[in-house]
């Protein structure tokens, strides 16, 4: 049998390892990222992880509401203030729109 009579099997070897090794980093990648559990900015907090129940999470796609998380409660209340006004975040209020101004959303 020639010396070069192995080559095939030993590259298949190496490809199978590679292929083994792609899909249990695609395996950890997956894990990680739905172990996340953060708080998604645009939507209704997760009240799972809230432990300030008095605070109120801005709606960046309606500046005329906000969501609360009462406690023992899983689902968010959302919350409309009055007419001609917006929740401004830092106040932890709604204000008259002239007050009102755009904040940069805080993420992590």
């Amino acid at each position: 049998m020639p010396a070069n009579a192995t080559f095939p099997f030993e590259r298949r070897n190496k490809m199978h390892s590679a292929t083994v090794l792609s899909f249990l980093l695609l395996g950890i990648f997956v894990t990680l990222a739905t172990a996340y559990n953060g708080q998604d900015i645009y939507a209704e907090p997760n009240c799972d992880v809230v432990q300030d129940h008095s605070r109120k999470f801005r709606d960046i796609s309606d500046p005329t509401h906000y969501w609360v998380c009462p406690e023992g409660q899983e689902k968010a209340d959302y919350i409309q203030c009055p007419d001609n006004y917006a929740f401004m975040e830092p106040e932890q209020a709604c204000v008259v729109w002239e007050e009102w101004k755009w904040i940069e959303p805080y993420t992590k």
